[in-house]
């Protein structure tokens, strides 16, 4: 072999060589970066689902030692969830090798948080080869990209005064009066390993006459979040009120709600409450210091009362000194709600009962405007936390609206079946009946009286339930029903700020037997209707045969059923009925007023075990200007009477109506 022979050869393995030492090296960067590039990817596609534990799979957990984190997840989960992050997009992202072994993925973020968006957040992650696997290396600004490991994330809030809830006359139903009170914030009573500091507390809690006790339970449950301010206690005149910098605690302006009609309309109003933890964990915009709604209308409409607070979120040094405000939240007040109630009548009809359990509903029936939404037994709302196991333990359950709970409308139902039967044609208002005995044996329908030449307003005088049962199987099950489910609201879902269900005649929404259909005739059977239900199916008589659906907001539109029986029918229905008032011997009189005309309906309903609950539909036939119906539980009991009948009941607020 020549030399320039083994030259060739030579030169010829050495090239060889170094093309495989640079294929080798380009692989291997290229695996490399590849591993990189897909735990950076992977990384991402955690944090758009917000999987924190798989978030940080990939760490260095070296990494974390420099930190002193040994759970980043959780810190970063907890951060999150103080700004209320709800939804993170990632806009893009790109990975660069930065030196040997060495990478940064840099990628932009938008942060959906409770408060708005968090845009434009440049993040740089860096990613170590460590053994051939590609390790995250932890740091704070992974969680916010100005976030450094002195730094502490803080929500600043400066509370929102909560709207009014007024009467139609603009007298206030909740308000609110200014009130100091003391908050503690955690962090200054930890000690470096976790502890209270107990010498810390009892400081505090002697300078502003607090109870140790409640601070450290307070610091307990809000460890988690030892930046917060919570609530300790509402500071009286004699209490210290100065806002001393430094000692972990804080004066602020709050505002406590105040109910002016108090167990009138509670029910009704509802009550307020201060934030707790469970609270502040679902909502991230709620505060300690805040107050909710917890029952009635404060609780229906608390987004409106509420009206939004100024918020900051905010990077605080290691001082506890603002270094960056991230995002803000302007103040805008709650807005006040005007009622449709009117506050005198609200009192007076709340006052009739004297504590005897039922519920009043008083309304303008030409425009559906609730005027009144009574229920007794009630509970102060002002006092309920001092009294709230004793209004808990009540056995007539004060909490309870009645007037948005199910009853049997009893005999009160009669108007309906009797304006059923005129328009249907079946019922002639002045054919007589000749019925023998107090009780149809066909049927088991009983009555209390003995008429036996009935006609229409002997039956609504004397309430006849043979008379209505009768008159019910004329008519049919079908065109009964339909005309239940299309013109009297059975099944309608009622539009307004309070929880009750559809009126209903049965339990699986047919009437399957004659017996079923003439036990409905008179409001039995399986009915279950609630006594806004059976004022508003009822108004249809004030209306000239159209019925007005209930509002209780001044703010909503009067919404009407129109031409649910003819007008003529509805003028005999109230005329029948002015007598079971005016008569002395009529079943109502006790509402009687010399100058005054009012038509009305009265009901008892059989509630089992001889007891029975006592109903009245009141009209007013000389102007129209409200109808009502009032109900009174237990009126019998055990076959003994017990409470009052309805009309007794009624007859304060239907006087204060007759006179204002």
């Amino acid at each position: 072999m020549t030399k320039k022979m083994m030259w060739i050869i030579g030169a010829s393995v050495a090239m060889a060589l170094v093309l495989i030492a640079g294929v080798t090296y380009y692989v291997t960067m290229q695996s490399d970066t590849g591993k990189a590039r897909q735990v950076g990817q992977q990384y991402l596609q955690n944090l758009k689902k917000l999987d924190y534990k798989q978030m940080f799979q990939a760490v260095d957990k070296t990494s974390l030692k420099t930190t002193q984190r040994k759970h980043p997840d959780q810190r970063m989960k907890t951060v999150y969830q103080q700004l209320g992050v709800t939804k993170v997009d990632v806009i893009k992202s790109s990975l660069h090798k930065t030196g040997l072994n060495q990478y940064e993925m840099q990628y932009q973020v938008t942060l959906k948080t409770a408060i708005g968006k968090l845009t434009h957040q440049v993040y740089r992650m860096k990613i170590k080869m460590i053994n051939g696997q590609a390790k995250i290396q932890y740091a704070p600004s992974l969680i916010l990209p100005d976030l450094t490991a002195t730094n502490t994330v803080h929500v600043a809030k400066n509370g929102g005064e909560r709207g009014q809830i007024l009467d139609r006359n603009g007298q206030v139903l909740a308000g609110s009066e200014e009130t100091k009170v003391l908050q503690i914030v955690p962090k200054y009573f930890l000690t470096d390993d976790g502890q209270i500091d107990s010498d810390k507390v009892n400081e505090i809690a002697k300078k502003y006459n607090a109870s140790a006790d409640t601070i450290n339970q307070g610091i307990q449950a809000y460890k988690a979040h030892s930046d917060w301010g919570y609530p300790v206690k509402t500071l009286t005149a004699d209490d210290y009120q100065k806002d001393d910098d430094g000692d972990g605690a804080s004066v602020v302006a709050n505002y406590k709600r105040t109910y002016p009609l108090g167990a009138a309309a509670a029910q009704l109003i509802g009550y307020t409450g201060t934030v707790t933890k469970e609270d502040i964990d679902k909502n991230a915009l709620l505060s300690s210091q805040d107050i909710i709604g917890r029952a009635g209308l404060e609780l229906r409409l608390d987004q409106q009362l509420r009206g939004q607070e100024s918020i900051q979120y905010q990077l605080l040094d290691s001082k506890g000194q603002v270094e960056k405000t991230l995002l803000s939240q302007k103040f805008k007040k709650g807005q006040d709600i005007k009622l449709t109630i009117d506050a005198e009548v609200q009192k007076n009809a709340y006052e009739g009962f004297n504590n005897v359990p039922g519920a009043a509903v008083i309304e303008n029936p030409g425009t559906g405007e609730l005027l009144a939404l009574a229920s007794s037994p009630s509970y102060d709302p002002n006092t309920l936390s001092e009294n709230y196991a004793s209004v808990a333990n009540n056995a007539d359950a004060p909490f309870i609206a009645r007037y948005a709970k199910g009853y049997a409308p009893a005999s009160t139902f009669k108007q309906v079946t009797a304006a059923i039967g005129l328009d249907q044609g079946t019922l002639d208002p002045n054919e007589v009946l000749t019925i023998e005995g107090k009780k149809w044996d066909a049927y088991s329908v009983t009555r209390v009286n003995s008429d036996t030449q009935v006609n229409l307003q002997t039956a609504l005088s004397h309430s006849d339930n043979i008379y209505f049962a009768k008159q019910a199987l004329k008519i049919g099950r079908d065109k009964f029903q339909k005309a239940l489910q299309e013109k009297f609201t059975f099944g309608t879902k009622y539009q307004l700020p309070i929880t009750m269900t559809p009126p209903s005649f049965s339990n699986d929404g047919q009437l399957k037997t004659d017996k079923q259909l003439a036990d409905t005739a008179y409001g039995q059977g399986q009915m279950s209707v609630n006594p806004i239900q059976m004022v508003t199916m009822y108004n249809f008589i004030d209306n000239d045969g159209t019925i007005v659906m209930p509002k209780l907001l001044m703010s909503d539109k009067t919404k009407k059923i129109e031409n649910v029986v003819q007008a003529d029918h509805a003028k005999t229905i109230l005329n029948d009925e002015i007598g079971v008032v005016a008569n002395a011997d009529g079943y109502a009189h006790q509402l009687y007023a010399e100058n005054y005309k009012l038509a009305a309906k009265t009901g008892t309903a059989e509630t089992g075990n001889g007891n029975q609950n006592a109903l009245v539909s009141v009209h007013d036939a000389q102007n129209k200007k409200f109808s009502a119906l009032f109900i009174v539980e237990n009126s019998v009991l055990n076959g003994q009477e017990h409470n009052p009948t309805a009309d007794k009941v009624a007859k304060q607020a239907i006087s204060y109506l007759e006179n204002h």
